[in-house]
């Protein structure tokens, strides 16, 4: 709590002690282990290289307690409890809410939390989250990241013109309805136009799947969406085309913790999460998703 705060007055009635009571016990550690743990500089105080190595072996062990007190409520509670996902804001969101429905009226005693974030490794880490699912996840040592699929993005309209391919740099030619920039769509979009020497500057912009579909369906303009969320929605009344020259596609993958307990409610939803994206027929990547089955479903 003082390594939070970075103040002995605020963290000691964070936790409920005296202050003297809170400089005391932090002396005496600072006596077990040989050094500070904190450069006192007048009032302010920072934490020492020292001060933060025990501060991750803290953080450590308290996570170590939750995954214990996870564990046991699993398995004496199993179908009662929360269940936190971690994730991307964008397209996986869709998939992650939608799946959602199906997962509660399986289990109706199982509260849901999703977190949308751009750091979902470090909701993971930090035990915010039970797993997460996102694109370019970053390696650590801590974490275990399965890819489970290929995510391809198409460029979607409301008319054919008998082709099922174009060109990306031709998209960029006629009036775009697209997510805004926090999604991961727009990023990839606004990445590949930068490399090939152009600037999007879309008609419209909406986080509301639904209302691009219909200024598609409407002739407003063209879109560029997932096939996951293509498939996802009622689109049989639109036409899309692969996006090539260069393609759109980015891989999605699942993060956990090494070697951490998986509780019930979190293999029962990855479950589902398998299941729809086998149905869905995406490019999966078929070994590791057997080594998801065998290992916790």
């Amino acid at each position: 709590m003082v390594s939070k705060e970075l103040h002995f007055t605020k963290a000691a009635e964070k936790l409920g002690i005296s202050q003297p009571t809170l400089s005391h016990q932090i002396k005496m550690l600072e006596i077990e282990l040989g050094y500070p743990l904190f450069n006192r500089v007048g009032k302010k105080i920072e934490l020492t290289k020292v001060g933060e190595i025990v501060q991750q072996e803290a953080l450590n062990i308290q996570g170590s307690i939750q995954n214990m007190s996870s564990q046991i409520t699993a398995l004496t509670k199993v179908e009662v409890g929360e269940l936190k996902i971690a994730v991307l804001p964008g397209e996986i969101t869709d998939l992650v809410s939608t799946l959602c429905i199906q997962f509660s009226q399986l289990y109706p005693n199982i509260k849901v939390f999703i977190e949308t974030t751009d750091q979902v490794e470090r909701a993971v880490l930090e035990n915010r989250a039970d797993f997460g699912i996102g694109f370019h996840l970053n390696p650590n040592d801590m974490l275990q990241v399965t890819k489970l699929y290929d995510e391809e993005f198409y460029l979607i309209s409301n008319q054919s013109n008998g082709e099922d391919r174009v060109s990306f740099s031709s998209i960029l030619d006629g009036p775009l309805i697209l997510f805004p920039g926090i999604h991961q769509c727009r990023k990839i979009l606004d990445k590949t136009s930068y490399e090939v020497g152009r600037h999007i500057e879309p008609t419209v912009e909406t986080s509301s799947i639904e209302s691009i579909l219909n200024l598609v369906r409407s002739g407003v303009g063209r879109s560029v969406v997932s096939r996951t969320l293509y498939e996802f929605y009622d689109t049989e009344d639109l036409f899309f085309q692969h996006i090539e020259k260069p393609s759109l596609t980015s891989a999605v993958s699942l993060v956990m913790k090494k070697n951490c307990f998986i509780n019930f409610a979190a293999r029962k939803y990855i479950k589902l999460l398998v299941r729809e994206i086998e149905k869905l027929h995406l490019y999966t990547e078929k070994d590791a998703i057997n080594s998801l089955k065998s290992s916790i479903l």
